[in-house]
């Protein structure tokens, strides 16, 4: 949404935007669908085809999931932003190309780098003018303005989700951000029922130990649906931790063999504040 907005609002908005999900396109096929492919280049290749570089010529590229790019073909994406121009897959010709481009990533560039996992001067390049979009429990106070977008978007009324409703979504944490809600709106639409069992709650096991058990949601991917429990189960964890520790989070850290640094880096991500931590700052080299 954020690039599709700023090629709208561009100068360029007049030529196309083209999309590209990196983490979609098996890795075989990937370098084509970004740089094209000249016929008999590779089994397959019955035609010559334009890449996504070329097709977007005079507007923008977006590259989701850009982290999942591989090294191999990060070199080659660096010399499309250096040098504006490509060849195609089992071509010579070099074609010039006039674009923006826009691209998102889940992962941490920064650490990817530092792993090997990310060519540095690539990440420098990209990292022209940094956008952070902050998760949706981060801005609660888009959340009535988004549920009013989305049923207008679906059709619905203007009192189509009941204020019960709609103080259940202000509660709820949103691990699958603005697509979870989107969902979870068109869900209600099309079958009403209680708010809360609207946001697919973590059902009691039938033992009535306290345990629980997974619930899923045809609507999210399995990528999205692995997240949204890796997030629950991160979050409770790191509660349950610090509640054992008192709060101190360098005993937590060596209770679940974390080095502390990661678990603040954990703590920040989920706005979890630990009530103290008398550290052990004394037993680290300086930074």
């Amino acid at each position: 949404v954020i690039a599709r907005t700023l090629h709208q609002l561009s100068r360029r908005h007049a030529g196309p935007l083209v999309v590209v999900d990196c983490g979609a396109v098996s890795g075989s096929l990937i370098e084509s669908e970004l740089f094209g492919h000249e016929k008999g280049s590779f089994t397959g290749a019955i035609s010559a085809r334009a890449g996504a570089f070329e097709l977007a010529t005079g507007g923008t590229v977006f590259l989701d999931e850009i982290g999942e790019l591989s090294l191999e073909l990060q070199p080659k994406l660096l010399r499309v932003l250096e040098a504006r121009e490509l060849r195609r897959v089992g071509g010579s010709k070099v074609t010039k190309v006039d674009l923006r481009i826009i691209a998102a990533t889940r992962k941490d560039l920064r650490s990817e780098v530092e792993k090997g996992k990310f060519r540095e001067d690539l990440f420098f390049r990209l990292n022209v003018v940094p956008i952070v979009s902050p998760p949706l429990r981060n801005r609660r106070e888009d959340i009535p303005m988004l549920v009013d977008c989305f049923v207008h978007a679906l059709g619905g009324t203007s009192n189509a989700i009941s204020e019960s409703a709609r103080t259940a979504m202000l509660r709820h944490d949103w691990p699958g951000n603005v697509r979870e809600l989107r969902n979870v709106v068109e869900r209600a639409l099309a079958l009403g029922g209680d708010p809360d069992a609207l946001l697919l709650p973590i059902a009691p096991s039938s033992s009535g130990k306290g345990s629980e058990q997974l619930t899923f949601s045809p609507e999210l991917s399995f990528r999205d649906t692995k997240e949204r429990w890796t997030e629950q189960f991160e979050r409770r964890y790191l509660s349950w931790l610090l509640k054992r520790a008192e709060g101190n989070i360098s005993k937590a850290a060596r209770d679940a063999d974390m080095d502390r640094k990661y678990l603040h880096k954990l703590l920040r991500k989920y706005d979890i504040d630990a009530s103290r931590d008398d550290g052990d700052e004394a037993d680290e080299p300086p930074l």
